[in-house]
């Protein structure tokens, strides 16, 4: 990010902060000199939001239970009877014909029309497919590793059809090496080829990021296939933290999925992130911001229009290799991977959402205070996506291939949601009080000051009905309880929502705030390695949503 930039690139760097300082410090000034106007602007806002609430509850509640659906069906059942689509077809409409669950109903239709719509010369035998999985670590530990390692050695699928990487990287140490030497050990006879690659630190051009070291392994795999002469195009690779853990339906899932999408080489796969891992070991403020961030990535699968790949995430190989892999100067290799795609398909790409859970870990640092300051870092990071704006939109400019209406509508959303991530819920806190505080007594006796707190006031307490929606939802997905907390541990899991006003400023607005406001002053940051600290080894079971 430090190389010369353009004046219109830089534009693009100091514009979204801008945006966001001239909100947070103009609704002041407006409600001191203009209080009436500001007054409407609030009543807007705040019935925007409110009606954006529910329509992020609906969204929800339609992941949720897509989510529990998706993982009740046997996958690898349904690969097998793919073989031969025609039966296939038969089966499916037979389960359509007996189905009393409408919901269910409703997903056979879908999986049936979209058969139907494919090429009748769609080859669907899931045996030529293979898995790449590239699982990055740094200096993690052996339980956090294994954890990951193990749930895909686990897997219900036929493990001679997956690549296992463990990339490590150099600056780890010599514990690091130790820990690829005892997983090899264990876990090498479990896949078809168990690769550790190490990436060398320092090399010139690359960034201390997650993407350089997924980039070195994805080239050390791509010798391995070559190898063996296997065909790009019939090849998945995962990209995953080191603490993602895959459900065991995910892989015969993704195979799913691939055969049938209709451009299976121009579309992601983003399976639905939970951080599970050891939620029940964080503290309420790290579980709030964890369930917030998985709720946040359920409400975006159900609007596939938009969705961007978020942290572990899948795609074709052959696809990688077009597009030059993960870009290894940039800490957003998550998302900005798919705008690599979107650029070089000409906007003709998308991101399919995998209703097939993978759990992570939430923040859980040495000490309470550790826990808030990693929690902080790791949100400014993500929110360090605001990079994309001058790296992407560009891009898009520049791609005449790309229908402008295109254009317009991703572009937008790029700067909407960077902006409402960096203002939305301080303003929704304090935004309501502004006129009161600075309008004095030239607004205080207008009938608009008299109604402006009622108003509010109704609007915000009929939005706190998504937020017991919320608790809802999260506590029919979580994993049980261990069995050495008490019955009380659970009750903190209701509770804890009273933190989600405070969450949501200090822990959502200002890390965006901070982001953008060091991107506007060209204070580029590095890549931030969250900790990953466990009090207890994690079972390696069924998500709870699939409990009946």
């Amino acid at each position: 990010m430090k190389a010369n930039k353009t004046f219109f690139v830089r534009f693009l760097e100091i514009f979204p902060g801008t945006l966001t300082w001239a909100t947070l410090l103009g609704s002041p000034f407006l409600a001191y000199f203009h209080p009436v106007w500001i007054s409407i602007y609030i009543i807007l806002f705040d019935l925007y939001w409110f009606l954006k609430g529910g329509n992020v509850a609906i969204h929800l509640m339609y992941s949720y239970f897509e989510l529990k659906m998706h993982n009740q069906i046997d996958w690898s059942l349904w690969l097998e009877k793919l073989k031969q689509p025609d039966e296939f077809i038969n089966y499916l409409s037979g389960l359509l014909v007996n189905q009393p669950n409408k919901n269910f109903g409703r997903l056979y239709k879908r999986q049936l029309d979209n058969l139907l719509s494919l090429p009748k010369d769609r080859n669907f035998d899931w045996r030529k497919l293979y898995h790449i999985i590239i699982l990055t670590t740094v200096k993690e530990s052996l339980e956090v590793l294994e954890s990951s390692v193990s749930s895909c050695a686990s897997a219900n699928y036929d493990h001679s059809k997956i690549i296992f990487m463990l990339a490590a990287e150099e600056r780890g140490g010599e514990v690091a090496q130790q820990n690829a030497r005892l997983l090899y050990e264990k876990y090498s006879s479990k896949f078809l080829k168990f690769i550790v690659s190490v990436h060398p630190d320092g090399i010139e051009g690359e960034a201390k990021v997650k993407g350089a070291n997924l980039t070195f392994a994805a080239h050390q795999a791509q010798k391995f296939l070559d190898e063996l002469q296997i065909p790009y195009e019939n090849v998945i690779i995962s990209a995953f933290d080191s603490d993602t853990t895959v459900a065991s339906n995910y892989f015969a899932h993704l195979a799913y999925d691939f055969l049938t999408a209709k451009k299976p080489l121009q579309s992601s796969y983003q399976p639905m992130p939970m951080y599970h891992n050891n939620i029940w070991d964080t503290p309420a403020v790290a579980r709030v911001i964890a369930i917030s961030s998985s709720f946040w990535q359920l409400v975006e699968a159900s609007r596939p229009d938009r969705l961007i790949t978020f942290s572990s995430h899948a795609m074709s190989f052959k696809t990688l290799v077009d597009v030059n892999f993960w870009r290894t100067d940039i800490i957003p290799d998550d998302s900005h991977i798919f705008w690599q795609c979107f650029l070089y398909f000409n906007g003709d790409y998308r991101s399919k959402p995998l209703y097939s859970p993978v759990s992570m870990d939430a923040v859980l640092g040495s000490s309470y205070l550790g826990t808030l300051v990693a929690q902080y870092k790791q949100k400014r990071r993500w929110a360090w996506g605001c990079t994309e704006i001058p790296m992407v939109i560009p891009e898009l400019i520049k791609n005449k291939k790309i229908p402008f209406w295109k254009k317009f509508v991703w572009g937008e959303r790029l700067f909407e949601g960077h902006y409402f991530w960096a203002t939305a819920s301080i303003m929704i806190a304090v935004l309501g009080w502004l006129p009161l505080v600075f309008g004095g007594a030239r607004f205080g006796a207008t009938v608009l000051a008299l109604n402006l707190p009622v108003l509010t006031k109704a609007i915000m307490s009929i939005a706190t009905f998504f937020l017991i929606f919320s608790m809802y939802v999260n506590i029919v997905l979580l994993p049980p309880r261990p069995k050495e907390y008490s019955r009380w541990k659970s009750f903190s899991m209701v509770w804890q929502w009273i933190f989600s006003p405070i969450v949501s400023s200090v822990f959502g607005s200002f890390p965006a705030i901070d982001a953008q406001t060091r991107m506007m002053l060209g204070k580029y940051m590095e890549f931030y390695v969250t900790p990953k600290i466990r009090k207890h080894a994690v079972e390696l079971s069924e998500p709870a949503v699939i409990r009946n």
